[in-house]
């Protein structure tokens, strides 16, 4: 059942998260050796984590990431490229502004440039609810969402922010369904009827972690598969 409701790939996933603890790996020895004086290791690696955001971001089509995860960028840096007169308040306050006004400029950005896989389908984003497909997204702020009606599969996109999700007034179809969870530097919150099974040994951590306080029913006949990815964030699973 749980094969005929994965609709995520995460081969890609590994990769990426692959080449970056690879890079994190250069970036200490680098460090050791003196090579880039005045540079911290951890300054080094914290740039290369919002690097891999801020790509995230970009292929995701976030305005919010894209400009958040380059504040932070600066903030790491800013003694580096002379920029602490603008840290970390006014950088921060510019890429809040940034992103309401880019938001708003060019709406579609969200739609034309970012898609997801979903059942072999160019699913774009933006909160879409189709037949038993369901797609919300967070960035910059929080958000609380419920999931209702019968679902298959239910994608969760939340950066800098937090995201919860209820899903006590949702059907299973064929009493089994598939969450996939991209979570970077925020908190992603889902609330699981408690006669649910709840299988979770799907998900990618890297600079985060899952917190699973659900107990499933080991008798019960409807199964939610959680996979994904949680970055510098974490992701919660509680029974409600």
């Amino acid at each position: 059942m749980q094969g005929n409701h994965n609709f995520t790939f995460n081969r890609g996933g590994k990769v990426f998260w692959g080449i970056l603890f690879l890079l994190g790996a250069a970036a200490f020895l680098v460090s050791r050796l003196g090579l880039f004086e005045g540079i911290s290791f951890w300054s080094i690696l914290f740039s290369i984590g919002l690097a891999a955001v801020l790509i995230n971001s970009l292929f995701k089509g976030s305005w919010g990431g894209i400009l958040f995860s380059l504040a932070f960028l600066v903030i790491v840096n800013d003694e580096l490229l002379g920029l602490e007169a603008i840290t970390p308040v006014p950088v921060l306050g510019a890429a809040a502004l940034g992103t309401i006004g880019l938001n708003l400029l060019f709406p579609k950005f969200h739609r034309k440039k970012s898609f997801k896989l979903i059942a072999g389908r160019e699913h774009r984003t933006g909160d879409t609810v189709s037949g038993d497909k369901v797609y919300y997204e967070n960035t910059f702020g929080s958000a609380v969402k419920y999931v209702v009606g019968e679902i298959s599969q239910v994608k969760l996109d939340n950066s800098f922010g937090s995201m919860e999700v209820f899903f006590s007034d949702a059907v299973l179809k064929e009493h089994a369904a598939n969450v996939n969870v991209d979570s970077a530097f925020g908190t992603v919150s889902l609330y699981v009827p408690r006669d649910w099974r709840v299988v979770s040994n799907n998900i990618e951590t890297a600079f985060g972690g899952v917190d699973n306080s659900h107990v499933s029913n080991s008798e019960g006949t409807d199964t939610l598969y959680v996979s994904g990815e949680i970055s510098f964030g974490a992701l919660e699973i509680c029974s409600v």
